[in-house]
């Protein structure tokens, strides 16, 4: 089965017709069993481009499309004009023939860049999919994107609920997301160790604001009968050709039953947020380090917010209070740990902001992602290009290990992330680093894009963690399977005595 995707035309604004004209001449021409438009169809959301839009060039297509609107279709009241013009800002596609459900979303807010899901939105999502048979393909649709793309410049205008939408994605089993909104093509293969997600964003049929070489594009997406095998292409209008941005299965590689040698053992913690006040849980602290001392472990890593704001005092105790583990360990700054004297404390009290650890197993770099008195970071760009030279081993894990997290995070806002985590994210899964290490938002969790794990810490003894069962770290286990390597995350809730597993993944050499 086969859909086509086109996006983001802005009729009535910076519009180029002929390329509209040109992209149609194709849409037409391609015979598919799904056409889809996600978002900006107008550029102002007027009376007028609405008019222009369903008079003059939607006609065109002489296929049947499924729309959904984008931010720029829903400015000045748009959102209404929509519903008057096209439709209902939402859809539900069932096709019983071939097994395939599409769910079409809006995800604008008005007079906004940025996207929300919203909780019905997500309830949606779940309702419409949960209990779906796996024999089903499941596709999403809405504009904004759900995770950050290269060369779209700082990482911004995204879905603000964006953690809740990857959850509810992977909790669902779905296997196509179809988003637009950043003018550029491209494609990630996300997991959370089970089926494969395939996260594909279209780019723009006509809107003369492009990304970087790619101008014009329309995307296309194949399905074997058995929905175990895709095939995505673009089509580049400026130039006729055709891109494979994809071409492989969509189901995960199974567990292995024999885990084979164990590699590596690291122990990954952040946010202590050690100080003098009420945030702070000594007695937590202490516990959790006495389970850490206890487990075999080749390294500690510990992901920022050492401290809560930075002061003389807090770094005096942490460096005490992170003495008590036992273990070979590595730290990196958080913005809790940047603020303007911390600048000069941070070295002289845990030495430089960026580190390496190597061993006979493994390779780390530590990086400092934070910018001075900012919640945001940045990697940049000399920083990733040390990156590629240093981390290219194929003998050893392959690790960087920094603050900000890239993933977005459930039951938190999307807003405070790296600013280029677009072309930070296509360097590590492009690079194929083996694994990324963060500690953001007191929140974990884990995935798998391409061939690359993330994984990110909750809080080790601070008092504002985001889950219910209390202050954690994380045991990433690494093993050498006959086919590749086995990657086992098991976060333990040491207050409680409780541990399990939330993540694992199997990648093939």
């Amino acid at each position: 089965m086969k859909f086509v995707v086109f996006s983001d035309a802005h009729i009535g604004g910076k519009f180029n017709e002929e390329t509209f004209i040109e992209g149609v001449k194709y849409i037409n021409e391609i015979d598919a069993d799904y056409y889809i438009f996600t978002g900006d169809l107008t550029d102002q959301g007027t009376v007028f481009e609405y008019e222009l839009a369903k008079n003059k060039y939607l006609p065109m297509i002489k296929k049947p499309v499924l729309l959904i609107p984008g931010n720029h279709d829903v400015k000045n009241v748009g959102d209404l004009l929509w519903e008057e013009y096209i439709g209902p800002r939402y859809f539900v596609h069932i096709d019983k023939t071939r097994k395939v459900k599409i769910l079409g979303l809006d995800s604008n807010e008005p007079d906004q860049n940025t996207g929300r899901m919203g909780p019905k939105a997500i309830e949606r999502i779940y309702k419409e999919f949960e209990d779906l048979d796996d024999e089903w393909l499941k596709v999403l649709v809405f504009h904004h994107q759900t995770l950050p793309i290269k060369y779209t410049g700082r990482e911004r205008s995204a879905v603000i609920d964006a953690g809740d939408a990857i959850k509810a994605i992977m909790d669902c089993n779905i296997n196509l997301v179809l988003n637009g909104h950043r003018h550029i093509s491209n494609v990630y293969k996300l997991t959370d160790g089970d089926i494969k997600t395939l996260i594909v964003n279209c780019g723009t049929i006509s809107c003369k604001k492009t990304r970087y070489h790619e101008e014009y594009s329309i995307t296309t997406v194949e399905f074997d009968e058995e929905k175990l095998h895709a095939k995505i292409e673009v089509l580049l209008l400026k130039d006729n050709t055709w891109v494979t941005k994809f071409d492989g299965d969509i189901v995960e590689h199974v567990i292995p039953d024999d885990f084979g040698e164990l590699e590596a053992t690291i122990i990954q913690i952040a946010n202590t947020e050690i100080s003098r006040g009420a945030s702070f849980s000594t007695d937590i602290f202490t516990k959790g380090v006495q389970l850490i001392n206890s487990i075999d472990c080749d390294l500690v890593v510990h992901n920022g917010d050492i401290t809560n704001r930075s002061y003389v005092r807090e770094f005096n105790m942490a460096r005490n209070y992170l003495g008590l583990i036992k273990h070979d360990m590595i730290v990196v700054p958080g913005p809790k740990d940047s603020f303007p004297l911390g600048k000069d404390l941070y070295e002289e009290y845990f030495g430089p902001t960026e580190s390496e650890y190597t061993n006979d197993k493994m390779k780390i770099l530590g990086i400092n992602s934070c910018i001075l008195d900012e919640k945001i970071g940045r990697i940049g760009r000399n920083t990733c290009k040390s990156i590629l030279e240093n981390l290219h081993s194929k003998n050893k894990i392959n690790i960087i290990a920094f603050h900000h997290n890239i993933i977005p995070l459930p039951r938190t806002k999307h807003d405070s992330e790296l600013q280029d985590a677009g072309d930070v994210l296509s360097l590590i899964v492009n690079g194929k680093l083996n694994l990324v290490l963060t500690g953001a938002k007191n929140t974990s969790g884990c995935w798998q894009i391409d061939d690359t794990v993330f994984v990110n810490a909750g809080t080790l003894s601070s008092r504002s963690y985001n889950n219910r069962l209390g202050n954690s770290f994380n045991l990433i286990q690494v093993y050498r399977t006959k086919k590749g390597r086995y990657y086992k995350i098991t976060e333990f809730f040491f207050d409680i005595g409780e541990s399990k597993v939330i993540g694992e993944f199997h990648i093939y050499d």
